[in-house]
């Protein structure tokens, strides 16, 4: 029983990791493709907030995806 919900815990940690880095990127691309941040203190200070949020978000999202991976398998 442990290991099958660690299994799940794990493809919903998977998925959270993949979403949050897709949108971290896009979201970088964007600001990058509208030159919104002009200094490179400004472009470090949103990489490191891109980051920040990336690494608090993940593990969070995590359990919304297992409770879909849940209700898929049932």
């Amino acid at each position: 029983m442990f290991l099958q919900i660690a299994s799940y815990y794990m493809q919903g940690l998977v998925a959270s990791l993949i979403t949050v880095l897709l949108i971290g990127g896009l979201w970088t691309f964007w600001r990058a493709r509208r030159h919104l941040d002009k200094t490179v203190k400004e472009r470090q200070a949103f990489l490191y907030d891109v980051l920040m949020m990336s690494l608090m978000t993940a593990p969070i999202l995590s359990f919304a995806f297992v409770a879909i991976i849940l209700m898929l398998k049932a």
